[in-house]
């Protein structure tokens, strides 16, 4: 090849070494230059006639170097970014290169040092002399190959001359002039390609390569070959001490900086390489690994103390087990880097409980005094939770959960951490290893093993998990395998939950009842635990997320967190004892009941240890018996027994129970309900005014206080906020969500409750009339905050014509109850009489404009029945609604048209209907 080391021919050896000590002593005008020359190694080939070379001594730090150009010769320039190389320019240099790179040599300097550094990085001036290479001058070397021409005196020079002379005739070198157009390189300069593309290309198998240059000792800069891509690289997973030069071109070196990048040069500079390039960091720099016939650098230089292992891109190399078993090494030796290394210290062990499992990573633990402490696992990160959860973060919360939860652990606390909170505030987060069985088995390790973690990639000075070598070998082993999240695929998908513990789900709940009674003991798992006798349990079996409240059993109320009270005594109390005996433990459920108005499930519930969880409650005095439905439970002998041991010790609720206190308490109490059942004369009865806003039915209506300004400054309000352009973001408000929706009839905006969504339109209740409406996307915005319903209530008052019961408006009965209402109300201000009130809803009796009471004209025109079995105080109201009834029966006027409808109550006769029907869109009753 042309960079081959051509034969010096036709001149013998022996002739070559004669004409080179003639050569030598007229050049120096003494015969003593050869003993004057200084030895040296070749460090570094610039071009195809310097050379720089140094010391041969570097036990003291890296030696002094020289510049030299060799006197007498010119060989071609090799190209920079803006100008191409000359006709065989990279030939001579490379001939050159590896003729004597790293070899000893000696130099005699022959002129003064020039005042313009030798280099771009400031290297030593260039200086002009002969180098000697196996006893001959190297410029015999070169012009014999062919690689240089003479020039100055050295062309009439008695020994160099025939050399040319003779490599001239035979074509050699710069002299083969026929193909010097083909030896000028094509380079591809650094930023001119893709380097993610490179590594794509090339797929991590090694590419020959050169060292052009080395920034520092784990930052190099070399020319991939045979295509001459310029690229800069960064050792994988190695991290040397920086180097920096400030703006008046000093050098800042840290600690071993210079010693390291010493290192590298003296061992790769302008030396054949194999690059295995193994991906691009954040700003374009390649990752990869050098390989020398001698071995990979970066172990080499781990093993000696001038690097640390860089956890972000350990793992993209072929061998992060090697890279840290290097720096272990260096570590055990403390050399260099690690002079004033500390092996870590055996911090203090906790021996706790796992008491609730938070996320993959991190989990609740309580001491032998119950004091609970959160941590996270140290030197790991599990996808994350929140309201969409990354992929994997719910199969590693499982696998933790399944692997600690109610467990015994030692905890070795190793570092905290401070993080920005939510609120702006800094929190703390602590760190621990955390082991759990004989083995004493890691688990941050079994998740990372399993592919459900990854491995922190902590700074040089961070502080990092005693055990973060196994964790890395373990990640290394699972990235191997593929498994979880390394896999590349997504975690298969499980059935969907259903939740049936929200307030939009109570008419859902009640038809799975049947369903959950039939199953006997259900298996599940407790989410959340609201109060000591009311848990959040996701049924495992049927894929339900249900609000469960123990049958027959009341804990004292504990403290929330919306609220300042403190709660009830050892409600608190009550609220840890249900959380450490349940809280995400596997359990069964026995479900009896709904409640219709909540959809809470009321059941029993037995422990792991198949104990039931209410008996537990009340043996500890942390319940007590309540209501009917203690009584009617299949474990009602049970209850009362648990309920009479503590009542017997005097346990926390009955530390001051006494029958005869308690029985003085029951009279009373018996005394007041009944007082209160006592009819309150009309007079003293609350009035108010009001203008209806919308009609529900015949007897269900909303309204205004009339005379009330607050809906006109509200709608004032919204219509400024709604003024300007919709937000950027899609606005996508889920059911049950609070907004401002605009009216299709009016156009204006108002504050709504999204009551369901159907493909891209929201079916929304308007919370200050009343009314509904179906609207599109475009239609509905985010509520500003200052007019949210916690600052300012609905102003919509929900009221019912009290115990009257009225058919739907589908029906002809109802539609006529419904239309006398609207005549005898709507548009006017009409005076209603408080009678009661029952959740929220006010239940009263209406006055039209001539104080006529419109109850009873709806129950004398047969379009309303009263109700039976009222209340004792309702009874002078419902005697006097009653008469009225008698006489539109007797008269069958209306819905007594055809008799007594009491009498049969099957839908078969029409006097009943199935099922009501769908409230009419907007308001037909409006004038």
């Amino acid at each position: 090849t042309p960079s081959s080391h051509t034969p010096l021919e036709p001149l013998s050896q022996r002739r070559l070494r004669t004409l080179s000590t003639k050569s030598m002593v007229e050049a120096n005008g003494t015969s003593t230059a050869a003993a004057r020359a200084l030895p040296a190694i070749v460090k570094a080939v610039p071009s195809g006639d310097t050379v720089l070379v140094m010391g041969a001594d570097s036990s003291r730090g890296p030696p002094p170097e020289k510049l030299i150009s060799l006197t007498g010769i010119t060989a071609p320039r090799l190209a920079n970014r803006s100008t191409d190389d000359s006709p065989w320019a990279w030939a001579s240099r490379d001939f050159l290169r590896r003729l004597v790179i790293g070899k000893p040599v000696t130099f005699v300097i022959e002129a003064p040092a020039s005042t313009v550094p030798g280099g771009p990085t400031g290297g030593p001036p260039r200086e002009f002399g002969t180098v000697y290479f196996e006893g001959l001058p190297l410029q015999q070397h070169i012009v014999a190959a062919g690689w240089a021409r003479l020039k100055g005196v050295a062309l009439q020079d008695e020994v160099l001359a025939p050399i040319e002379a003779a490599s001239k005739e035979e074509g050699r070198g710069v002299w083969n002039e026929a193909s010097a157009a083909s030896s000028v390189r094509s380079i591809k300069w650094a930023g001119s390609f893709d380097a993610a593309g490179l590594v794509a290309a090339f797929g991590r198998q090694p590419q020959e390569a050169i060292i052009e240059h080395v920034p520092s000792g784990s930052f190099l800069r070399a020319l991939l070959l045979p295509g001459f891509e310029q690229v800069t690289l960064s050792l994988c997973g190695t991290q040397c001490p920086p180097l920096k030069r400030g703006e008046d071109g000093v050098e800042e070196a840290a600690p071993f900086a210079r010693e390291a990048r010493f290192f590298v040069e003296s061992r790769l500079l302008h030396r054949s390489v194999q690059i295995a390039l193994q991906g691009v960091d954040k700003n374009g720099t390649l990752l990869g690994t050098v390989l020398h016939e001698q071995g990979n650098i970066s172990l080499e230089l781990l093993r000696v103390g001038l690097a640390r292992v860089a956890d972000w891109s350990s793992q993209l190399s072929d061998n992060p087990k090697e890279l840290r078993e290097a720096e272990r090494q260096a570590k055990a030796g403390r050399l260099r880097l690690w002079r004033e290394y500390v092996p870590p210290q055996a911090a203090s062990e906790l021996l706790a409980r796992v008491v609730e499992v938070v996320s993959g990573d991190t989990l609740v633990v309580a001491d032998a005094a119950n004091n609970e402490t959160r941590y996270s696992l140290s030197s790991i990160r599990c996808p994350r939770m929140g309201r969409e959860p990354e992929p994997y973060a719910a199969e590693a919360k499982e696998a933790l959960r399944r692997l600690l939860i109610g467990k015994k652990v030692r905890v070795t606390p190793e570092y905290h951490r401070s993080f920005e909170g939510q609120g702006g505030g800094v929190q703390e987060r602590l760190f621990a290893a955390v082991l759990f069985d004989k083995a004493d088995r890691n688990a941050a390790e079994v998740l990372v093993a399993e592919g459900l973690a990854s491995v922190s990639k902590h700074g040089g000075a961070e502080e990092r998990s005693a055990h973060y070598d196994a964790l890395c070998d373990a990640e290394a082993d699972a990235i191997a395998a593929k498994k979880g999240m390394h896999s590349g695929a997504p975690p298969k998908k499980g059935a969907a939950v259903t939740d049936l513990s929200l307030p939009a789900s109570k008419e859902r709940a009640k038809s799975f009842l049947s369903n959950f009674t039939r199953g006997g003991k259900l298996r599940g798992v407790v989410q959340y635990v609201l109060s000591g006798s009311r848990l959040k349990v996701l049924l495992l079996k049927d894929h339900c997320l249900v609000t469960l409240a123990l049958v027959g059993v009341r804990c004292p109320a504990c403290a929330r967190r919306d609220s300042p009270s403190s709660g009830e005594p050892f409600g608190d109390e009550a609220l840890a004892a249900t959380r450490a005996a349940c809280l995400q433990r596997e359990v069964e459920v026995e479900i009896e009941s709904v409640n219709d108005k909540t959809g809470v499930f009321n059941g029993t519930l037995t422990l792991p240890e198949k104990r039931n969880l209410s008996l537990v409650l009340l043996e500890a005095g942390l319940a007590s018996r309540f209501g009917a439905a203690a009584d009617r439970s299949v474990h009602a002998a049970d209850l009362a027994k648990s309920e009479g041991v503590a009542k017997a010790a005097g346990l926390k609720v009955w530390e001051d129970y006494s029958e005869e206190a308690a029985a003085e308490e029951a009279a009373a109490n018996a005394a007041a309900a009944a007082s209160e059942m006592e009819p309150i004369p009309d007079a003293q009865k609350q009035r108010v005014e009001l203008t209806l806003t919308e009609i529900a039915d015949g007897a269900h209506f909303y309204a205004h206080v009339a005379g009330d300004d607050t809906v006109a400054r509200l709608h004032a309000k919204l219509a400024s906020a709604c003024a300007g352009p919709p937000p950027a973001m899609a606005f996508e408000p889920k059911v049950g969500a609070v907004c401002a929706a605009r009216f299709s009839q009016d156009n204006e905006w108002y504050r709504a409750k999204v009551t369901k969504r159907d493909k891209g339109s929201y079916t929304v209740f308007f919370l200050d009339y009343g009314n509904c409406d179906v609207v599109s996307a475009e239609r509905v915005r985010p509520l500003d905050p200052t007019l949210a319903p916690s600052v300012l209530s609905a102003q919509a008052v929900e009221c019912r014509l009290a115990h009257l019961i009225v058919d739907e408006p589908s029906s002809e009965d109802g539609e006529e109850a419904a239309l006398l209402l609207g005549d005898a109300a709507w548009g006017k201000t009409v005076v209603a009489r408080v009678e009661d009130r029952a959740s929220g809803v006010l239940l009263v009796t209406l006055f039209d404009a001539a104080q006529s009471c419109v109850n009873e004209k709806l129950v004398a025109a047969g379009l309303a029945r009263v109700e039976k079995g009222v209340a004792r105080r309702a009874e002078p109201l419902v005697a006097a609604l009653r008469e009225h009834e008698a006489a539109a029966k007797k008269g069958h006027i209306g819905m007594w048209r055809y008799g007594d409808i009491e009498e049969d109550d099957a839908h078969e006769f029409g006097f009943r209907r199935p099922a009501p029907a769908p409230a009419p869109k907007g308001n037909p009753w409006k004038k």
